[in-house]
């Protein structure tokens, strides 16, 4: 009996609790209504000064018509005033004088003429000599073929002897000649003499 009542009452009290949330539940729900679509109309006052100046608004003048100046044509008015042109076809008349004897040409003609040096190299002074202090010179004989190189070299004479004779063959050797001319064509040309000097600055050569 001590513990039965208040069990009693515990179980009241919860059914009661469970009344009133099954009551607060079934208050709580929410009806919508549906809504029919709609349309925002703007309306906007245009002030009175907008409609003025639309009302008093001058409108630009049309752009004026130029005139073409006279005596002036155009691409189309020339190329149809050319077309019309009459064309002469005839060719004009050349005269040929066939004599051809007593004409003269000097383009292209060779004259005759001795060979020329274009290229000379001075010879190298021996070192021996240049120790001592020694000049001298050396005389060459030799000939120039057809194409403007130096062979068949011969030495003459010579002061001193031989010390300068291979410096002053070597240096000959590298000559170069516009070759001898006759008729119009090239050919050899021999017999020619030149002395290579040997002095304190450079040497020099004399040609004979």
């Amino acid at each position: 009996m001590k513990f039965f009542i208040p069990i009693l009452l515990g179980a009241l009290i919860s059914f009661a609790l469970f009344a009133i949330m099954a009551s607060l539940v079934a208050t709580e729900e929410v009806y919508l209504e549906e809504v029919e679509d709609f349309t925002i109309i703007t309306i906007i006052n245009e002030p009175e000064d907008s409609a003025l100046a639309r009302k008093n608004r001058i409108l630009d003048p049309p752009p004026e018509h130029v005139e073409k100046p006279v005596g002036q044509f155009n691409d189309r008015t020339v190329a149809k005033a050319q077309a019309k042109l009459p064309v002469d076809m005839s060719m004009p008349k050349i005269s040929i004088d066939n004599n051809f004897a007593n004409q003269e040409f000097a383009v292209g003609v060779i004259k005759d003429n001795d060979a020329i040096p274009i290229y000379r190299s001075l010879p190298r002074y021996p070192v021996a000599a240049a120790q001592q202090k020694v000049r001298g010179w050396v005389k060459l004989n030799f000939s120039v073929n057809r194409w403007g190189r130096v062979e068949d070299i011969v030495i003459i004479d010579a002061e001193p002897e031989v010390i300068f004779n291979q410096a002053a063959i070597d240096a000959l050797n590298n000559w170069k000649y516009k070759a001898k001319v006759v008729n119009g064509k090239t050919v050899s040309q021999e017999n020619l003499s030149v002395r290579l000097d040997f002095g304190k600055k450079q040497s020099k050569h004399i040609i004979y």
